[in-house]
Formats: structure tokens, C-alpha cells, sequence
């Protein structure tokens, strides 16, 4: 099937500064809640924020099907419409599996889409083969990961691809980026001087890294802190650092760690969701947590003098 050509330098320029990380609403039956996602979709761009993306554990992608995959990313983008960028990405070790998702995303109008690299870890030059084939397969603007060899993501461990690597990526106009999930701030400075702005560069939610290097050309962050505005430092970080010890105190409370459970359980607070169910294996909060999060994000409310 012939595709048509895109503007990768124009999508490109638009990932920058906030990313929101897409959660997906579930109903109380684990089904994907499709009716929640209108209201929450236009939460995002109430705020203001026009680049919309999946990831895998962020979106809760890891417990759905392909199909269920496709339609979220498929609806999220009919809802948003030309007001938003929304990136889709892929979710499975399978090529076969990665291959029909794409086309099925390009199908369905979709910006762009992250290339997982599958939970096995394949090793970098599997990857690059696999993005050169997907290129082969759809005609949209794709995106990379950067990934840490080490789990431990306090620290970023060690990059997973090398320059070089990415130097073979930087000949294919239809790579216009890469999610950088080794929260290494020297991966992200040695490929900006590397590559200038040939890369958008999302971050891994890390915030506090982002405001070190939001000058350097095309990057980006996957957060949930929506209001982060790396124009005006002094206000971003003062409202970083406040939702981030919101977000640890609801860790605590909950007893959830710092996974994806605790901003799900926000957003269902806030009333993004319409139910705080997460799909097995991912635990489901009880009314107990729930009430201990209401009584977080009211204190937090009040100390900010307005909802954020």
C-alpha cells in the first residue's frame, strides 16, 4: 500500500517541553472505560498541553489487547482532533503483532507512534532492525526508546544504545525522536551535542532532571505534572516540587510504590475516571486508599488555593 509522504521535521518541533502520559480508564469490570475518555482527554488540553502519548506502563498498554490498544489510541485522537499531537505506541515482543498495530494506528489517523522494544530486551542492533522494518511498514513518524541496562531508575543506570547507534538511526527521517527512559541527564546532553535538535528527546516523568536541560534543543518530558512549564523556572519547580510530595505522600499512604497505581488513583479522585479499577495482574485500589487520596489531594488543593 503506497504511503503518503509527512512532515517529520514539523512533528518533530512539536514534541517539546510537557508530554502527557496518557493513563487508560478502566470500568469496574476491567473493560476499557471509553466513556471516561472524553472528559479526560479534555482535561489535557484545558490545561493548555497539546502533545497527548501512550507508553506502555504509563497507559496500562502491558494488560491490554492490540486491538483495545489500537481503539484507545484511535478515540483519544478522534477526540482531540488537529488540537492536539497524540503519539500511540506499540506494546508487544512480537514484530508480526508490532507491524499490524502500526498500520492499524496509521489507519486510524494517529501522529505517531513509539516502538516499544518488547519486555525480553532485545539487544540494540535487533532494535534497530526492528525500526528500520516498521519504517518499511507504515509511513508515520516513529519514535525510539533509550532504555537503562540497570532497573534501578532513581539512578538512570547505563545507556542501552550508544551514540553510534543512534548515529545509524539519524540517517532515517521517519525516526524524529526517542523516549529516553534511562533518567540519565548524560545521555540526553551527549546526544544533543551528538545530534543538535535531529531528535525529540522525551524524558522518563523526571521533572526535576527536565528543568536542567529544557534549554537544549528538542526536549521533552512524559509527565503527569501538567502545569510544568520550563518557561518560568522558578514557577515550575515550586509546582513540581509540591505535586511530587503529594504524589510521595499518596505513595506511602497507599502502601503502592511508585508505580502507575497512585496517579490513576488522582485522576479517579479528580474525577478524570470514572473508576479507580486497574486490571489484573495491576492491583485495584480499595475504598480505604481511595479515601486516604481524597483526603491528600483536598489538602493539597487547599494549600495551592486551586485545583491543579
Amino acid at each position: 500500500m503506497p504511503h503518503l509522504p509527512r512532515n517529520f521535521d514539523e512533528l518533530k518541533t512539536r514534541i517539546r517541553g510537557p508530554v502527557v502520559g496518557l493513563l487508560t480508564p478502566f470500568a469496574a469490570d476491567g473493560a476499557v472505560d471509553f466513556n471516561s475518555l472524553p472528559g479526560y482527554v479534555e482535561h489535557q488540553l484545558a490545561a493548555g498541553l497539546d502533545v497527548l502519548a501512550f507508553s506502555p506502563m504509563v497507559s496500562s498498554l502491558c494488560v491490554l489487547t492490540a486491538d483495545e490498544t489500537r481503539r484507545l489510541a484511535v478515540e483519544v485522537k478522534r477526540i482531540a482532533g488537529d488540537r492536539a499531537c497524540v503519539l500511540a505506541s506499540t506494546r508487544s515482543d512480537s514484530p508480526t503483532d508490532t507491524f499490524d498495530l502500526l498500520r492499524g494506528l496509521e489507519d486510524g489517523g494517529l501522529d505517531g507512534a513509539f516502538v516499544f522494544p518488547g519486555y525480553l530486551g532485545p539487544k540494540p542492533q535487533v532494535y534497530i532492525r526492528l525500526l528500520e522494518a516498521c519504517g518499511d511498514v507504515t509511513s508515520m513518524p516513529l519514535l525510539g526508546f533509550q532504555v537503562s541496562v540497570e532497573q534501578d531508575r532513581r539512578f538512570g543506570g547505563l545507556p542501552w544504545m550508544d551514540l553510534d547507534h543512534w548515529q545509524r538511526l539519524a540517517e532515517r527521517p521517519q525516526i524524529v525522536g526517542l523516549k529516553d527512559d534511562t533518567g540519565n541527564l548524560e545521555v540526553r546532553r551527549g546526544l544533543v551535542a551528538r545530534f543538535g535538535g535531529r531528535f525529540a528527546i522525551v524524558g522518563p516523568g523526571m521533572a526535576d532532571r527536565y528543568l536542567q536541560v529544557h534549554d537544549s534543543p528538542g526536549q521533552a518530558e512524559l509527565t503527569s505534572i501538567g502545569y510544568l512549564d520550563a518557561g518560568d523556572e522558578r514557577r515550575a519547580r515550586a509546582i513540581m516540587d509540591r505535586a511530587l510530595d503529594c504524589i510521595r505522600q499518596v505513595a506511602d499512604a497507599t502502601n503502592c510504590g511508585w508505580g502507575i497505581e497512585p496517579i490513576q488513583m488522582i485522576a479517579h479522585v479528580r474525577g478524570w475516571l470514572a473508576s479507580p479499577t486497574m486490571r489484573p495482574p495491576l492491583p485495584t485500589p480499595s475504598p480505604a486508599q481511595i479515601d486516604a487520596v481524597r483526603c491528600l489531594v483536598d489538602a493539597y488543593d487547599a494549600a495551592q488555593g486551586e485545583p491543579r
